[in-house]
């Protein structure tokens, strides 16, 4: 009601007669700007175009949309102030949005969607190098800095933090998400996580590789996950991963054929968490005729290539599906904490081997959140990989000039 407008920054919109009424917020407005346009530039079925150092603002949708094509490209652009995403991406081959800085969007950053699935056809499309921060203002739940579907296309080096959802959500098969820095997600929902994907078991073949994800905690009973397999989420590969203050850091929800390897895990709750849901309360979506048999079925999973591939998914009907199985939790260092969340049910699907817990893994420098390993470190006996931990993140390059003027708490600022 009109009558209700009564505060700066408040707005009414009487329909009937074409009127918006705006009061300003009482620090000074010098303008206002109300966008009519749905999106600022829509790229179909266009080959090796660049998009680059343009501000693109203002729209009541997402700022940018690409369909069908190859080659792409969004470089170095500031977007911000828009009611959808930054760029979604739909189809075509090696679209890719680098050096951007993405904020203040209504919905999610980037989404790429793209490849073959029954094919197992990657589109090679990729967010490189982007700073996405203060996203979701609009709709806060399932918009995340990164959306991903389909097959082979690509998450790196970017910058992620504030937001009330997931930094990253994954549908699909044989993605890499990796140096990637993501922290103060998660803030206003509770069993969520900064990566996530779940309930299909022939979304496999993705890689989560040497990311740094720190201070993700999330409100409510469950809290927030760093990396969250839920559901039965299978066949992921967690590795070289760092993990400082990240909650339930890795998150294995009743999943099968999951690998958790060399990562490191500082002052998690815990590091590592299995579960068999599929036993038990999951256990009518994993049932024949259920949800998980539906998405099984829409693959042609006992044929090439993806039989070659997945040769566990090619028998899983075989091998008691509700149950977790094949999941490898190996080499890994946790200090601080909790180590282990193990359900008992689990326990058989599930293979430890070379983790260093709540030993001194002589880090370089633990107070300024140096976790890189000194020469003496007794993880190396383990067979410990190193982890390049100074390549993750945003980087310099032709597209982007610098790097944000605020400094990473990695880097102790």
């Amino acid at each position: 009601m009109l009558a209700e407008l009564d505060s700066p920054g408040e707005w009414y919109l009487d329909r009937q007669r074409g009127l918006l009424y705006f009061w300003p917020p009482e620090d000074g407005l010098e303008s206002a700007v109300l966008s009519v346009l749905p999106t600022l530039l829509s790229l179909n079925n266009a080959s090796w175009v660049t998009v680059r150092g343009l501000v693109l603002e203002n729209t009541r949708a997402t700022a940018v949309t690409i369909a069908g094509g190859e080659g792409v490209r969004v470089g170095g652009c500031l977007i911000r102030n828009v009611g959808g995403g930054g760029v979604a991406v739909n189809g075509g081959a090696n679209h890719g949005v680098l050096g951007c800085d993405i904020t203040q969007t209504g919905e999610s950053g980037v989404s790429l969607s793209g490849g073959d699935r029954a094919t197992l056809t990657p589109a090679e499309h990729f967010a490189e190098n982007n700073h996405i921060h203060h996203y979701a203002r609009l709709q806060r739940t399932y918009r995340p800095a990164v959306g991903l579907n389909g097959v082979g296309n690509r998450v790196s080096h970017n910058l992620i933090h504030d937001a009330p959802h997931n930094a990253i959500q994954l549908g699909g098969n044989e993605h890499v998400i990796e140096f990637n820095e993501i922290h103060r997600v998660c803030q206003e929902t509770g069993d969520v996580g900064a990566y996530y994907m779940g309930r299909d078991w022939t979304m496999r073949g993705n890689l989560i590789r040497h990311n740094y994800f720190h201070e993700i905690s999330g409100p409510g009973l469950h809290g927030a996950m760093a990396v969250y397999l839920d559901d039965a989420a299978s066949g992921t590969t967690v590795f070289g991963n760092v993990f400082y203050r990240a909650s339930r850091a890795a998150f294995i929800g009743g999943g099968r054929d999951n690998i958790v390897e060399n990562n490191v895990f500082v002052e998690c709750r815990p590091s590592v968490h299995v579960d068999a849901r599929g036993l038990g309360w999951m256990h009518a979506t994993v049932a024949p005729g259920g949800l998980m048999h539906q998405r099984l079925a829409a693959m042609p999973y006992q044929q090439p290539p993806w039989s070659t591939r997945y040769p566990e998914l090619a028998r899983i009907l075989e091998e008691n599906p509700p149950a977790p199985r094949g999941n490898r939790v190996v080499r890994n260092i946790s200090l601080g904490g909790t180590w282990l969340n193990l359900e008992k049910a689990a326990e058989p699907g599930v293979t430890f081997e070379d983790n260093l817990v709540d030993q001194d893994p002589h880090f370089v420098d633990a107070d300024q959140r140096n976790f890189q390993l000194r020469p003496d470190s007794p993880a190396w006996q383990l067979g410990f990989r190193k982890i390049p931990f100074e390549q993750i993140g945003l980087r310099e390059d032709q597209w982007r000039r610098a790097r944000p003027v605020e400094r990473s708490p990695r880097d102790g600022g």
